[in-house]
């Protein structure tokens, strides 16, 4: 089965933690970096990244199908742990540089 491309969006829970994160946020948005770590060694991560001022992330994968793809948003440690909410919509890949 072909895989198919997911974006989600993450939005913090607390907008003052960007500034002013709590020592449980930090130890959360570690793991979070880590599980997006593990989903690029395994192939399935695309592109993950955020604005400058952190208003909101983007993360890019690769899943077999929707439900694969929403269990893999809601496993990400920031959700889990609620200090950031994500929303899960299917992507399509037109343009971008390859080198």
């Amino acid at each position: 089965m072909q895989k198919q491309t997911f974006i989600y969006q993450l939005k913090p829970t607390r907008p003052a933690m960007v500034d002013t994160p709590t020592e449980a946020e930090i130890s959360v948005i570690s793991n979070h970096f880590e599980y997006l770590k593990n989903l690029l060694d395994h192939d399935q991560l695309i592109l993950a990244g955020r604005t400058e001022g952190a208003e909101f992330g983007i993360v890019i994968f690769e899943a077999i199908d929707e439900n694969a793809a929403k269990t893999i948003m809601e496993h990400d440690p920031a959700i889990l742990n609620h200090v950031m909410i994500g929303e899960l919509f299917p992507y399509r890949l037109a343009l971008w540089r390859r080198h």
